[in-house]
């Protein structure tokens, strides 16, 4: 099977081709290359660049191919009414009524190597190596939870694999914590003596971001796994 996948480059795609399955042969490319290069002649598509499918969702139409996009949880939340989740609510519904072949991955939050230096996990840990304070934005009761990136492209291969066509799937882990809990769990990783500073002054738009069902997603798993 010959898979392509969108936007490639970035956390996701690294970690999907460090767990990718020995079965599968997979291109993986940067945003930049997807929008020039031809595309044409694979079994499989898969969108994680943060932009419209609709390429994919033609060219998934005109092989007859499948298609994973990966959109994210913000869909949940109507309260945080900001364009990423309009654009990510939208693109889920093109890809719906499309009429191809299509799978959805929900991605929540995760950790490892390679992610974004804006996430509270990436600042978090550079802070306490360095013993520098660890700056929470809020009061630190704003609630998530963490999947690792191993395991996160696990499941997005058994989604692409074995999902149902139609269907979206959470992809994230169902154990919550504070951020204020993970600040103090990532220091006494570190042995740090960093100090934790609070700025309460800062209000999250989603206090509880956590996945709605992940056991559809459990479901799609081998029993031996």
């Amino acid at each position: 099977m010959n898979i392509l996948i969108s936007g490639g480059t970035g956390f996701v795609g690294k970690w999907m081709k460090r767990m990718q399955p020995k079965e599968v042969t997979a291109t993986y490319l940067s945003r930049r290359e997807y929008e020039v290069l031809d595309l044409e002649g694979y079994d499989c598509y898969v969108h994680l660049a943060n932009i419209d499918p609709e390429r994919m969702i033609n060219l998934a139409k005109w092989n007859g191919t499948r298609l994973l996009y990966c959109s994210s949880g913000i869909v949940y939340y109507p309260e945080n009414d900001i364009q990423y989740r309009r654009d990510k609510v939208a693109w889920e519904e093109k890809c719906l009524k499309s009429g191809i072949d299509v799978v959805i991955a929900r991605l929540f939050t995760f950790f490892g190597e390679g992610l974004d230096d804006q996430k509270a996990w990436t600042q978090f840990d550079r802070a306490s190596k360095a013993n520098k304070p660890i700056e929470i934005w809020g009061d630190g009761r704003v609630v998530r939870s963490y999947m690792s990136g191993a395991d996160m492209a696990r499941w997005l291969w058994m989604i692409l694999l074995h999902g149902e066509s139609g269907e979206a799937y959470d992809v994230g882990s169902n154990i919550p914590t504070t951020i204020e809990q993970l600040a103090k769990d990532i220091k006494y990783m570190n042995g740090s003596s960093s100090p934790i500073i609070f700025k309460p002054e800062y209000k999250s738009p989603v206090p509880v971001y956590l996945p709605k069902d992940t056991i559809k997603t459990f479901k799609l798993f081998p029993s031996n796994l």
